[in-house]
């Protein structure tokens, strides 16, 4: 890398999906194209609603 040049950082892996099928991948990919997210994005936000609802008891 040169003097001054900027390094993008790139988007963190979502190890999650490892375990999940190709069909499954590329269903997360089309959604999260559409919606204009990252998928750290949308696991932060499903997990987060999730924990609401089922550990916490909130609404």
């Amino acid at each position: 890398m040169s003097i001054g040049a900027v390094r993008v950082m790139a988007e963190p892996k979502v190890r999650i999906l490892a375990d999940v099928s190709v069909e499954t991948k590329q269903k997360l990919e089309e959604v999260v194209h559409a919606m204009g997210i990252t998928k750290k994005h949308f696991f932060d936000t499903v997990i987060e609603e999730h924990h609401k609802k089922y550990v916490r008891n909130e609404k």
